[in-house]
């Protein structure tokens, strides 16, 4: 099951990266799957929960999981200028067996100014400086 999941993850990785674009519109309703977080892939057997986030942009909602807890909080997204202001962002307190992903991931989203499309079905959330923290596969 494990070797399944990783093909599965190395399969996601693969269709994100194969036509990278950065100038496309990005819709970012609704759930995406975090398949790496500051370029290194998330390896799905080292989390209690597959990690996502998903958007209401019409009332500024995000919601998710870090990999073991639940993440939600306020996202202001301007489409515009495809930038994200998050803010109030709370997670259960959950205590699981393996916890690695979750600090570098909501470490992360503190660090989240922007967005941008990186390839079908993909994008990146970036810091101040542009600079792909997150990148996002749309479910």
């Amino acid at each position: 099951m494990k070797k399944i999941s990783i093909i599965a993850a190395a399969i996601a990785l693969c269709s994100c990266s194969a036509t990278k674009t950065t100038d496309a519109a990005v819709d970012l309703n609704g759930e995406w799957d975090i398949v790496k977080v500051d370029s290194t892939a998330v390896d799905t057997t080292k989390t209690e929960f597959r990690p996502t986030l998903g958007f209401e942009t019409a009332k500024d909602n995000v919601f998710g999981c870090a990999g073991c807890n639940s993440i939600n909080g306020k996202a202001k997204v301007d489409a515009a200028k495809q930038t994200i202001s998050f803010s109030e962002i709370g997670k259960t307190l959950m205590l699981c067996a393996n916890m690695e992903y979750e600090e570098k991931i909501m470490k992360a989203l503190e660090s989240v100014k922007g967005y941008k499309a990186a390839g079908e079905g993909c994008v990146e959330l970036t810091d101040g400086s542009g600079n792909a923290v997150l990148q996002l596969k749309k479910q």
